[in-house]
């Protein structure tokens, strides 16, 4: 009898003991959940075709599995074309500032709304997982145009529009050229880091609405994928002032050997061409015509190149926000 009341003391003190710290556990987990869960609740609004793309031409886009993509596309004045990727939140007219760099340097360039974003199909974001197949379906269409060489097609990516572009990349060896903005190194870093906090107990709740969905987290690896883009020309730009700096610390030494960088001073996620207006726009020229070697095109088509040859950079300080808030 003392035997069972004393196992009883000690189960009621484990409960007084444990039971606050599982509740607060549960807390934090669903807290954590909830937050997540916002990131894939975000406006869509529609695309606007700027006055200065009077050239450019409204394109549907059907992926793999089924999901229409809207976009525009810019035809080719050099023979070489650029797929553009956005970022989560956001719409095409987010690539814009790209887009006008690499058009007024002869370049085809399409812009489209990844799915769940904008005019486009789709039920949510996967932050990079389904979206290879709208990177796939994108560079089809680029390569199908007759204005357009097929094997000189680059694509560029921004946020976990990199991830799409890096993952795509890394198994189609007719991706021309790559370039990364603001990447991150794998999905399951990019979902969980900012609720590294209390450890596995906020990253696990983090983590459900990705799991619910049925992402594959485990799939979208950038700091892989850019191995098996090499030795194709590869360029990678973050900001000095995005979240995450360990992890782009990690990334940069990772490439260095190499991939063409740059961390762009002041910089957060993304929104690098009002950063760093004159530099941006001539190193990102600088690297499209050095990786699609537009010297095998007819001069009148193209601009004068008037940047410096793209340096590589060693690794300074990483990733996650762009123009609009929440944008990865």
């Amino acid at each position: 009898m003392a035997g069972l009341l004393k196992r009883i003391r000690w189960g009621r003190v484990l409960g007084v003991l444990v039971l606050p710290v599982l509740v607060a556990a549960l807390a934090l987990a669903g807290r954590a959940a909830w937050r997540s869960e916002q990131y894939f609740h975000y406006p869509k609004p529609a695309a606007v075709l700027p006055a200065d793309f009077g050239s450019a031409r409204e394109v549907t886009l059907r992926t793999d599995d089924g999901v229409e993509l809207r976009g525009w596309y810019v035809p080719s004045r050099n023979k070489a074309a650029w797929v553009l990727a956005h970022g989560l939140s956001q719409t095409r007219m987010d690539l814009l500032p790209e887009a006008r760099v690499l058009r007024d340097a002869g370049y085809g360039v399409l812009l489209f709304d990844l799915r769940a974003h904008g005019q486009s199909g789709g039920e949510t974001s996967t932050w990079g997982d389904k979206e290879r197949q709208d990177v796939r379906a994108a560079l089809a269409y680029v390569r199908a145009q007759p204005d357009v060489d097929p094997a000189r097609v680059g694509a560029l990516g921004f946020s976990i529009g990199s991830a799409a572009v890096a993952e795509v990349a890394a198994k189609d060896p007719q991706v021309a050229a790559v370039v990364l903005l603001s990447p991150f190194n794998t999905l399951w870093l990019a979902a969980a880091y900012d609720f590294r906090r209390f450890g596995v107990v906020t990253q696990t709740g983090a983590l459900i609405p990705f799991w619910r969905r049925g992402i594959a987290l485990d799939e979208v690896r950038t700091i892989d994928a850019v191995d098996r883009i090499k030795p194709r020309p590869l360029f990678i730009v973050a900001g000095t002032e995005e979240s995450g700096q360990p992890l782009l610390d990690e990334l940069f030494a990772h490439v260095a050997r190499y991939a063409h960088t740059w961390r762009i001073p002041g910089a957060s996620h993304g929104n690098f061409a009002a950063t760093a207006p004159q530099e941006y726009p001539l190193r990102l020229k600088a690297f499209a015509d050095a990786a699609l070697d537009t010297a095998k095109v007819e001069p009148a088509a193209v601009e004068t190149p008037a940047a410096p040859a793209v340096e590589k950079k060693a690794p300074a300080k990483k990733p996650s926000r762009r123009t609009k808030a929440g944008a990865r």
